[in-house]
């Protein structure tokens, strides 16, 4: 059994996936990896771990890492695609984007799967909503040509 330290100290050269990768609610320009129709709304790590174990990886969660495009959004997951002799574990996935489209085909198919908006979202939805709409000031003053 390994320890924790050796555990990250090997998934270094692993893959990460994070949530907004495969999140419908998102453009690409947020994070989105995938086309909306093959991502679904606000993904969770636990889902993504379960989707992850049912296909036969090693992965290792990390909560308290920070999606670097949105501070707000927490959590990662680093997966072990690779032997070390460069050959995939699940042979149905050869690369990073399959992974994502199988993961996402996935939680697609959780029957009774409950939608969570992260409460960051909605308060910033609220925030949004409550900040006045500035006009831009015009002024009354025409321009005319010099004569």
């Amino acid at each position: 059994m390994q320890t924790p330290e050796q555990i990250k100290v090997e998934s270094k050269t692993w893959k990460t996936i994070y949530p907004p990768y495969i999140d419908s609610t998102l453009t690409t320009a947020q994070g989105r990896r995938l086309g909306k129709t093959n991502c679904v709304p606000y993904p969770q790590l636990m889902e993504i771990s379960q989707c992850l174990s049912s296909l036969g990886l090693r992965h290792v969660i990390d909560q308290h890492a920070g999606f670097p495009r949105d501070i707000f959004q927490q959590g990662r997951i680093k997966v072990r695609l690779y032997a070390e002799d460069k050959k995939p574990y699940n042979p149905q996935i050869k690369c990073k984007h399959s992974l994502l489209q199988t993961i996402a085909k996935l939680i697609k198919s959780i029957p009774n799967r409950k939608v969570e908006v992260p409460p960051y979202i909605t308060q910033m939805e609220v925030e949004k909503q409550n900040k006045p709409i500035q006009k831009k000031q015009t002024s009354n003053k025409k321009k005319h040509k010099n004569q």
